[in-house]
Protein backbone atom coordinates (compact mmCIF):
# COMPACT_ATOMS: atom_id res chain seq x y z
CA UNK A 1 0.00 0.00 0.00
CA UNK A 2 1.62 3.56 -0.80
CA UNK A 3 2.01 6.15 1.32
CA UNK A 4 -0.83 8.48 0.19
CA UNK A 5 -3.51 5.12 0.66
CA UNK A 6 -2.07 4.52 3.92
CA UNK A 7 -2.88 7.94 5.17
CA UNK A 8 -6.15 8.11 3.72
CA UNK A 9 -6.41 4.79 5.08
CA UNK A 10 -5.55 5.69 8.80
CA UNK A 11 -7.73 8.48 8.72
CA UNK A 12 -10.34 6.84 7.35
CA UNK A 13 -10.32 4.69 10.34
CA UNK A 14 -10.02 7.52 12.85
CA UNK A 15 -13.42 8.95 11.90
CA UNK A 16 -15.21 5.28 12.06
CA UNK A 17 -14.15 4.78 15.74
CA UNK A 18 -14.88 8.24 16.80
CA UNK A 19 -18.17 8.34 15.80
CA UNK A 20 -18.96 5.39 17.32
CA UNK A 21 -16.87 6.00 20.39
CA UNK A 22 -19.16 9.34 20.84
CA UNK A 23 -22.27 7.81 20.00
CA UNK A 24 -21.18 5.45 23.01
CA UNK A 25 -20.33 7.81 25.49
CA UNK A 26 -23.41 9.97 24.76
CA UNK A 27 -25.49 6.64 26.00
CA UNK A 28 -23.58 6.17 28.67
CA UNK A 29 -23.16 9.76 29.91
CA UNK A 30 -26.66 10.27 30.03
CA UNK A 31 -27.22 6.61 32.09
CA UNK A 32 -24.66 7.36 34.64
CA UNK A 33 -25.31 10.99 34.68
CA UNK A 34 -21.73 12.00 34.56
CA UNK A 35 -20.55 14.99 33.28
CA UNK A 36 -16.91 13.90 32.84
CA UNK A 37 -18.37 10.87 30.28
CA UNK A 38 -20.53 13.79 28.06
CA UNK A 39 -17.64 15.94 28.08
CA UNK A 40 -15.42 13.04 26.71
CA UNK A 41 -18.69 12.27 24.68
CA UNK A 42 -18.77 15.82 23.20
CA UNK A 43 -14.90 15.67 22.62
CA UNK A 44 -15.52 12.74 20.87
CA UNK A 45 -17.59 14.23 18.56
CA UNK A 46 -15.61 16.74 17.64
CA UNK A 47 -13.26 14.35 17.51
CA UNK A 48 -15.18 12.57 14.13
CA UNK A 49 -15.79 15.86 12.67
CA UNK A 50 -12.41 16.81 12.57
CA UNK A 51 -10.89 13.38 11.39
CA UNK A 52 -13.61 13.66 8.62
CA UNK A 53 -12.21 17.06 7.52
CA UNK A 54 -8.49 16.13 7.66
CA UNK A 55 -9.13 13.11 5.44
CA UNK A 56 -10.94 15.67 2.82
CA UNK A 57 -8.38 18.03 2.96
CA UNK A 58 -5.65 14.86 2.85
CA UNK A 59 -6.50 13.91 -0.22
CA UNK A 60 -7.47 17.42 -1.47
CA UNK A 61 -3.92 18.82 -0.45
CA UNK A 62 -2.41 15.79 -2.73
CA UNK A 63 -4.27 17.26 -5.67
CA UNK A 64 -1.65 18.12 -8.64
CA UNK A 65 -0.89 21.86 -9.07
CA UNK A 66 -3.04 23.46 -11.70
CA UNK A 67 -3.11 26.88 -14.08
CA UNK A 68 -4.98 28.08 -10.92
CA UNK A 69 -3.14 26.87 -8.14
CA UNK A 70 0.39 26.31 -9.64
CA UNK A 71 1.83 25.70 -6.09
CA UNK A 72 -0.53 23.15 -5.29
CA UNK A 73 -3.33 22.75 -2.71
CA UNK A 74 -0.86 22.08 0.12
CA UNK A 75 -2.43 25.42 2.25
CA UNK A 76 -5.62 23.76 2.38
CA UNK A 77 -4.28 21.79 5.23
CA UNK A 78 -3.09 24.71 7.18
CA UNK A 79 -6.45 26.45 6.90
CA UNK A 80 -8.25 23.06 8.13
CA UNK A 81 -6.11 23.38 11.07
CA UNK A 82 -7.10 26.53 12.03
CA UNK A 83 -10.72 25.64 11.61
CA UNK A 84 -10.45 22.79 13.93
CA UNK A 85 -8.15 24.91 16.43
CA UNK A 86 -11.07 27.37 16.67
CA UNK A 87 -13.55 24.45 16.88
CA UNK A 88 -12.00 22.88 19.63
CA UNK A 89 -12.18 26.59 21.70
CA UNK A 90 -15.74 26.72 21.16
CA UNK A 91 -15.88 23.01 22.57
CA UNK A 92 -13.65 24.14 25.13
CA UNK A 93 -15.86 26.92 26.05
CA UNK A 94 -19.34 24.85 25.76
CA UNK A 95 -17.65 22.10 28.32
CA UNK A 96 -16.30 24.99 31.02
CA UNK A 97 -19.73 26.59 30.83
CA UNK A 98 -21.67 24.03 31.51
CA UNK A 99 -19.63 22.73 34.32
CA UNK A 100 -19.61 26.36 36.17
CA UNK A 101 -23.23 26.19 35.87
CA UNK A 102 -23.22 22.40 37.51
CA UNK A 103 -21.03 23.81 40.26
CA UNK A 104 -23.17 26.50 41.06
CA UNK A 105 -26.80 24.69 40.97
CA UNK A 106 -24.91 23.20 44.36
CA UNK A 107 -26.06 19.67 45.35
CA UNK A 108 -26.87 17.20 42.16
CA UNK A 109 -27.15 13.42 42.06
CA UNK A 110 -23.62 11.52 41.80
CA UNK A 111 -22.94 10.04 38.77
CA UNK A 112 -22.66 6.12 38.22
CA UNK A 113 -19.23 5.85 39.14
CA UNK A 114 -18.09 1.84 38.16
CA UNK A 115 -20.11 2.53 34.59
CA UNK A 116 -18.41 5.80 34.02
CA UNK A 117 -14.93 4.70 35.08
CA UNK A 118 -15.16 1.60 32.64
CA UNK A 119 -16.71 3.90 29.97
CA UNK A 120 -14.00 6.46 29.93
CA UNK A 121 -11.22 3.64 30.15
CA UNK A 122 -11.93 1.92 26.92
CA UNK A 123 -12.40 5.37 25.15
CA UNK A 124 -8.68 6.36 26.70
CA UNK A 125 -7.10 3.25 25.27
CA UNK A 126 -8.91 3.42 21.77
CA UNK A 127 -8.19 6.93 21.48
CA UNK A 128 -4.23 5.86 22.44
CA UNK A 129 -4.44 3.21 20.04
CA UNK A 130 -5.40 6.04 17.49
CA UNK A 131 -2.91 8.22 18.12
CA UNK A 132 -0.52 5.62 17.38
CA UNK A 133 -1.81 4.58 14.16
CA UNK A 134 -1.55 7.91 13.12
CA UNK A 135 1.99 8.62 14.42
CA UNK A 136 3.27 5.63 12.51
CA UNK A 137 1.54 6.49 8.72
CA UNK A 138 4.20 6.86 6.50
CA UNK A 139 3.38 10.96 5.82
CA UNK A 140 3.29 11.65 9.52
CA UNK A 141 5.96 14.14 9.27
CA UNK A 142 4.78 15.51 6.27
CA UNK A 143 0.94 16.25 6.83
CA UNK A 144 -0.35 19.03 9.12
CA UNK A 145 -3.54 17.32 8.99
CA UNK A 146 -2.19 14.14 10.20
CA UNK A 147 -0.16 15.55 12.68
CA UNK A 148 -3.22 17.42 14.46
CA UNK A 149 -5.23 14.45 14.19
CA UNK A 150 -2.20 12.00 16.10
CA UNK A 151 -1.79 14.93 18.79
CA UNK A 152 -5.52 15.79 19.69
CA UNK A 153 -6.08 11.34 20.05
CA UNK A 154 -3.21 11.45 22.62
CA UNK A 155 -4.93 14.69 24.59
CA UNK A 156 -7.96 12.63 24.38
CA UNK A 157 -6.18 9.77 26.35
CA UNK A 158 -4.81 12.30 28.66
CA UNK A 159 -8.12 13.40 29.54
CA UNK A 160 -9.27 10.03 29.81
CA UNK A 161 -6.54 9.50 32.91
CA UNK A 162 -8.07 13.21 34.26
CA UNK A 163 -11.54 11.69 34.05
CA UNK A 164 -10.51 9.02 35.46
CA UNK A 165 -9.09 10.41 38.83
CA UNK A 166 -11.99 12.73 39.05
CA UNK A 167 -14.36 9.72 38.85
CA UNK A 168 -12.09 8.01 41.66
CA UNK A 169 -12.41 10.59 43.94
CA UNK A 170 -16.22 10.98 43.24
CA UNK A 171 -16.11 7.20 44.70
CA UNK A 172 -13.53 7.75 47.62
CA UNK A 173 -15.35 10.87 48.95
CA UNK A 174 -18.83 10.41 47.76
CA UNK A 175 -18.70 14.49 46.90
CA UNK A 176 -20.54 14.64 43.45
CA UNK A 177 -19.24 18.17 42.82
CA UNK A 178 -15.63 16.59 41.81
CA UNK A 179 -17.45 15.14 38.75
CA UNK A 180 -17.90 18.84 37.11
CA UNK A 181 -14.54 20.00 38.84
CA UNK A 182 -12.49 17.23 37.12
CA UNK A 183 -14.54 18.22 33.70
CA UNK A 184 -13.02 21.55 33.75
CA UNK A 185 -9.58 19.66 34.17
CA UNK A 186 -10.41 17.89 31.08
CA UNK A 187 -11.40 20.99 28.80
CA UNK A 188 -8.32 22.59 30.26
CA UNK A 189 -6.49 19.85 28.35
CA UNK A 190 -8.51 19.98 24.94
CA UNK A 191 -7.83 23.67 25.12
CA UNK A 192 -3.71 22.79 24.96
CA UNK A 193 -4.94 21.11 22.25
CA UNK A 194 -6.04 23.66 20.70
CA UNK A 195 -3.09 25.77 21.21
CA UNK A 196 -0.73 23.42 19.35
CA UNK A 197 -3.28 22.48 16.64
CA UNK A 198 -3.46 26.81 16.16
CA UNK A 199 0.29 26.88 16.27
CA UNK A 200 1.01 24.50 13.68
CA UNK A 201 -1.57 26.10 11.20
CA UNK A 202 -0.34 29.43 11.99
CA UNK A 203 3.29 28.44 11.23
CA UNK A 204 2.31 26.58 7.94
CA UNK A 205 0.10 29.82 6.64
CA UNK A 206 2.63 32.78 7.70
CA UNK A 207 5.44 30.59 5.55
CA UNK A 208 7.51 29.87 8.94
CA UNK A 209 11.00 28.31 7.74
CA UNK A 210 11.57 24.55 7.90
CA UNK A 211 12.45 23.11 11.28
CA UNK A 212 16.02 23.83 12.57
CA UNK A 213 17.20 19.68 11.78
CA UNK A 214 15.74 20.51 8.22
CA UNK A 215 17.45 23.57 7.91
CA UNK A 216 20.42 21.70 9.22
CA UNK A 217 20.40 19.10 6.04
CA UNK A 218 19.70 21.42 3.50
CA UNK A 219 23.17 23.70 4.93
CA UNK A 220 25.15 19.96 4.96
CA UNK A 221 24.41 19.70 1.23
CA UNK A 222 25.80 23.69 0.38
CA UNK A 223 28.95 23.08 2.67
CA UNK A 224 29.41 19.82 0.14
CA UNK A 225 29.24 22.13 -2.85
CA UNK A 226 31.30 24.70 -1.52
CA UNK A 227 34.06 24.04 -3.45
CA UNK A 228 32.27 23.88 -6.83
CA UNK A 229 30.23 27.24 -6.12
CA UNK A 230 31.57 30.72 -4.66
CA UNK A 231 29.19 31.19 -2.43
CA UNK A 232 25.43 30.53 -1.63
CA UNK A 233 23.27 33.46 -0.10
CA UNK A 234 19.44 33.92 0.30
CA UNK A 235 18.56 30.49 1.66
CA UNK A 236 14.42 30.66 1.80
CA UNK A 237 12.28 27.65 2.84
CA UNK A 238 8.87 27.00 3.74
CA UNK A 239 6.61 24.00 3.82
CA UNK A 240 2.95 23.96 2.42
CA UNK A 241 1.26 20.48 3.18
CA UNK A 242 3.04 17.93 1.95
CA UNK A 243 5.80 19.58 -0.20
CA UNK A 244 8.21 21.89 1.24
CA UNK A 245 9.65 24.54 -0.79
CA UNK A 246 13.49 25.51 -0.75
CA UNK A 247 15.13 28.40 -2.58
CA UNK A 248 18.87 29.75 -2.69
CA UNK A 249 20.87 31.71 -4.56
CA UNK A 250 24.38 30.24 -6.05
CA UNK A 251 27.44 32.70 -7.00
CA UNK A 252 28.84 30.94 -9.88
CA UNK A 253 32.28 32.86 -11.81
CA UNK A 254 30.85 35.08 -14.72
CA UNK A 255 32.92 33.99 -16.95
CA UNK A 256 31.27 30.15 -16.24
CA UNK A 257 29.68 29.06 -19.69
CA UNK A 258 25.81 28.99 -19.85
CA UNK A 259 25.25 25.26 -19.89
CA UNK A 260 27.63 24.76 -17.38
CA UNK A 261 26.31 26.78 -15.11
CA UNK A 262 22.80 25.29 -15.58
CA UNK A 263 23.91 21.98 -15.07
CA UNK A 264 25.90 23.00 -11.29
CA UNK A 265 22.66 24.32 -10.26
CA UNK A 266 21.06 21.43 -11.40
CA UNK A 267 22.90 19.03 -9.56
CA UNK A 268 22.70 21.22 -6.46
CA UNK A 269 19.20 21.23 -6.49
CA UNK A 270 19.25 17.49 -6.93
CA UNK A 271 20.87 16.86 -3.91
CA UNK A 272 19.26 19.35 -1.88
CA UNK A 273 16.10 16.88 -3.20
CA UNK A 274 17.04 13.78 -2.17
CA UNK A 275 18.07 15.53 1.54
CA UNK A 276 14.63 16.18 2.22
CA UNK A 277 11.30 14.25 0.64
CA UNK A 278 8.48 16.10 -0.83
CA UNK A 279 10.99 18.79 -1.68
CA UNK A 280 10.71 21.36 -4.48
CA UNK A 281 13.82 23.63 -5.04
CA UNK A 282 14.63 26.23 -7.11
CA UNK A 283 18.82 27.27 -7.68
CA UNK A 284 19.31 30.53 -9.02
CA UNK A 285 22.49 31.04 -10.26
CA UNK A 286 24.09 34.18 -9.74
CA UNK A 287 27.50 35.40 -11.63
CA UNK A 288 29.80 36.88 -9.25
CA UNK A 289 29.81 41.03 -9.38
CA UNK A 290 26.63 41.37 -10.02
CA UNK A 291 24.83 43.04 -7.61
CA UNK A 292 22.58 40.57 -6.47
CA UNK A 293 25.37 38.25 -6.01
CA UNK A 294 26.33 40.09 -2.47
CA UNK A 295 27.66 37.03 0.05
CA UNK A 296 24.91 37.62 2.24
CA UNK A 297 24.35 35.25 5.48
CA UNK A 298 22.19 32.05 4.49
CA UNK A 299 18.61 32.59 6.25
Amino acid sequence: MNERSSGQRNLTLAVVVAALLAVAKFALGLFTGSLIVLASAADSFADALMSGVNLWGYRHARSPADEGHPYGHGKIEGVLAAAQGMLLVGVVGSLVAACVVALLQGERPAPRVPAAVVTVVVSGLVSLGLSWVLTHTPEEGLSAVVESDAAHYRVDFLTALAGVAGLGLVALTGLAWIDPLASVAMALLMGLEAAHVLRRSAAELLDQALPDEELAALQGVLEVNSERVLAFHGLRTRRSGPLRFVEVHAVLPAELALGAAHELVESVGAQLRAALPNCRVLVHPDAKGHPDSVDLPLE
